[in-house]
């Protein structure tokens, strides 16, 4: 064998959840209840997302936890990527997310009561300032939001042709 179980991690948290752009590329994100001195997560913001149940795959996880958490019913558009990261107590959990569009019917306000404080659309330069003061619940939240503006600014760009001048 080439690769014996020495080279396997076992990963025993998955999470799922949504980025969702408004049309000016401003992020919807959650906030737990609570000041970020109260707890782990408390008073944090965070795409919709949440933990894997058992026997659900992961995109059922991510349009359920749009909806409970955000108020969101979604239509999944596209994957866009898994990252492997760490809880506080150093168990790994694999996160997966998906673009995702919402569907009349949203209410942008939580379904479960206690759970989330805030739901709301927030551009870009407050998303950095609250990358900047440790108000991100999830590093992966930021690579989340980077993936798709990079991929949303490039196909936006027009293509470059060469010009007879440049032949």
């Amino acid at each position: 064998m080439q690769f014996g179980p020495e080279f396997h991690t076992p990963i025993t948290h998955r999470a799922a959840g949504v980025v969702i752009l408004n049309p000016a590329g401003d992020i919807l994100l959650v906030q737990e209840h609570g000041a970020p001195a109260e707890g782990q997560k408390a008073g944090l913001w965070h795409i919709p997302s949440g933990t894997v149940e058992d026997g659900e795959n992961p995109q059922d996880t991510a349009v359920r936890e749009a909806w409970e958490e955000a108020g969101v019913r979604v239509r999944l558009t596209r994957f866009l990527a898994v990252y492997l990261g760490r809880f506080p107590d150093g168990e790994p959990v694999l996160r997966h997310a998906w673009l995702a569009e919402a569907l009349p019917g949203s209410t942008y306000r939580p379904t479960i009561p206690g759970e989330v404080a805030d739901v709301r659309f927030i551009p870009r330069r407050e998303f950095d300032c609250l990358y900047d003061a440790g108000l991100l619940r999830m590093y992966h939240t930021k690579l989340f939001y980077e993936d798709v503006l990079r991929e949303r600014d490039s196909e936006q760009r027009p293509p470059v042709t060469a010009s007879r001048s440049t032949l």
